[in-house]
């Protein structure tokens, strides 16, 4: 029989990654069995690995946000009892004056928070709302807060405080919302009229959404709207002022989120989110799932069903992601220790291994990147800048990762080991067959199309038949800009290739070629 060449390239159909489909159905370009790479400008690649930054937490970071303050800007953390700052690599409590927080339950509670008018607003869903303000050098009590009202999230929308998930004086009202008077930039308060709902003064009100049995979540901005995540519907507020002050319709009443935090912005009209059985993205008026025949059965069956309050989206916008992070069965204490990987770009999937984190912040990493005036060395005539135009900066949208259970914060996409030791990239396809599933291949070659540093283990394997598991010649070590090809000597209806590094290697598949012949058939 004549030889042949089968030929799989990733530049002409593009590489993902898909555990929902056949291996020995679905089309080549698919790799059954992926671990930290990256799909992207259709090749295969390893993913970039995290570093420790920022010095060393004083207490184990549970959550962190980016706040400008001033001229600084700082990172803030929450322990379990405490918040603290971070200034360059310097840290500093910033816990209110009275003393320690209640201590959160690192299973069903974590801080959340955001910034309303140049104020930064926290919360544990146990202890009274935190604020923060410009001047501020201490968290204090959130001004004029009810003293027997508590809530789960707390979100800044049209000049007002948005709260959900209430509890009042130990009474929980799990429907319900309040919101705040508006309140003026720079302040975390209108006075005493802002949390009263009763005074005609003011625009604070509070309405009970029900109509289902689930427990209000999260609410996150959509354009003039704010979305308002329960567990199992959706619906949105619209500022509309006069009498009713917010306007509230039903959105979606047969999804629902999956946990507080499994919801983000991709900040182009579109949120992406979790719910207890898909992965969804929406504007506001339709929803699609994207991991429906992708990964859908991978990600439901690794979910620690103790610990799935923990799971968590974060948008990683330099590199068109989202990452969906979760603890599998066996995380060590029940913090996301893997995150699936959605490109939003090039509509691609992979995974990667994390370091137990419960959180993953945004924000300006290294303020020392940024261009300052005394920095600047052309003449006002030299320069090519338009008025307060940044240069490139990839810090500023930087994923600060929360090493919880070893009181670290890791900047992703940083370096290529974890924090310094390697870590193992795996990149596998089984179930190869070139149409022919009826006959015996002998495969003599593979001609891989790698670029990088370093080397890389090349194993090419066989079935005979579906499902009766591959055997694999011995890996080869190949050593990229050096080898061209991989001998082996293979015979099978199915053909497997497997791509390993365990070593401080980066490398890129773009394709690879199987010199084959048919030498049966039935």
């Amino acid at each position: 029989m004549p030889k042949e060449l089968f030929d799989i390239n990733g530049q002409q159909a593009g590489f993902s990654f898909n555990t929902d489909l056949s291996p020995y159905d679905m089309p080549p370009n698919y790799f059954s069995n992926v671990l930290n790479a990256r799909f992207t400008d259709k090749t295969a690649s390893t993913i970039t690995g995290h570093s420790q930054v920022l010095g060393t937490p004083t207490v184990a970071p549970y959550w962190t946000i980016n706040f400008v303050q001033g001229a600084n800007s700082l990172w803030i953390y929450g322990g379990l009892t405490t918040l603290h700052k971070i200034t360059g690599t310097t840290h500093a409590a910033v816990t209110r004056a009275s003393g320690a927080y209640t201590t959160i339950a690192s299973t069903t509670n974590n801080w959340q928070g955001n910034v309303l008018g140049g104020v930064l607003v926290v919360n544990n869903g146990i202890d009274v709302p935190q604020s923060l303000t410009q001047a501020g050098s201490l968290f204090t009590d959130l001004p004029d807060w009810p003293a027997t009202l508590r809530c789960e999230t707390i979100v800044p929308f049209k000049n007002h405080l948005v709260a959900l998930n209430m509890t009042d004086g130990g009474t929980a009202k799990p429907y319900t919302i309040r919101w705040s008077d508006a309140i003026p930039e720079g302040a975390a308060t209108n006075g005493a009229n802002t949390w009263v709902t009763s005074s005609t003064a003011s625009e604070a009100a509070e309405v009970t959404i029900g109509g289902t049995k689930g427990h209000l979540l999260n609410a996150v901005q959509l354009g003039d709207e704010l979305i308002v995540y329960k567990e199992d519907s959706i619906y949105s507020l619209q500022y509309v002022g006069g009498t009713f002050i917010f306007n509230i319709r039903d959105k979606f009443k047969d999804v629902g989120l999956f946990a507080r935090d499994a919801v983000v912005d991709l900040g182009d009209g579109r949120h992406v989110l979790m719910s207890t059985d898909d992965v969804i993205v929406h504007n506001g008026n339709s929803l699609v799932s994207v991991i429906d025949d992708k990964m859908k059965t991978l990600l439901f069956s690794e979910i620690d069903t103790t610990n799935f309050g923990k799971t968590f989206l974060t948008h990683n916008k330099i590199k068109n992601e989202v990452w969906l992070c979760y603890p599998k069965t066996n995380a060590t204490n029940g913090f996301p220790d893997k995150a699936l990987i959605w490109n939003y770009r090039d509509d691609t999937w992979t995974t990667r291994e994390l370091p137990n984190v419960n959180f993953i912040g945004k924000g300006l990493v290294n303020p020392a990147l940024t261009n300052t005036w005394t920095a600047a060395t052309n003449t006002w005539n030299s320069s090519t800048l338009a008025w307060a135009q940044q240069e490139y900066n990839p810090s500023i949208d930087s994923l600060l990762m929360c090493g919880t259970n070893i009181t670290k914060l890791y900047l992703a996409d940083s370096g290529t080991t974890f924090d310094g030791t390697s870590f193992t990239t795996t990149l596998e396809r089984i179930g190869l067959h070139s149409g022919r599933t009826d006959a015996v291949k002998k495969i003599s070659r593979m001609y891989p199309r790698i670029s990088g540093t370093g080397t890389v283990k090349i194993s090419v394997g066989s079935e005979f038949n579906a499902f009766e598991g591959v055997s694999y010649a011995d890996p080869v070590t190949y050593t990229i800009g050096a080898d061209n090809k991989v001998d082996c000597k293979i015979k099978g209806r199915y053909i497997a290739v497997k791509f390993e590094s365990d070593v401080d290697t980066s490398f890129s598949v773009s394709g690879f070629t199987l010199e084959s012949e048919v030498v049966s058939s039935r």
